[in-house]
């Protein structure tokens, strides 16, 4: 039996003062639709490079703009 996979997203901002904010914290059922998640709350789309790290690391850290998104995968 495969075990399932969680992946949770955590995507936070910075405020007019500097201080973080945190815009989004949930659960998902892959890489890929943390990405699609990550890509509709960031000014841009994550890139083919970070995507394929994300991947490979089964998760990290992804700045894009003022915009902080982190991605971790659990068994």
């Amino acid at each position: 039996m495969a075990r399932a996979m969680t992946t949770t997203v955590d995507i936070s901002t910075i405020d007019l003062k500097g201080e973080p904010v945190s815009v989004l914290h949930c659960d998902t059922v892959s890489i890929t639709a943390a990405l699609r998640i990550i890509d509709s709350a960031a000014p841009a789309p994550v890139n083919q490079h970070v995507r394929r790290r994300l991947r490979q690391d089964h998760g990290g850290l992804v700045q894009i703009g003022m915009v902080s998104a982190e991605v971790e995968v659990y068994a």
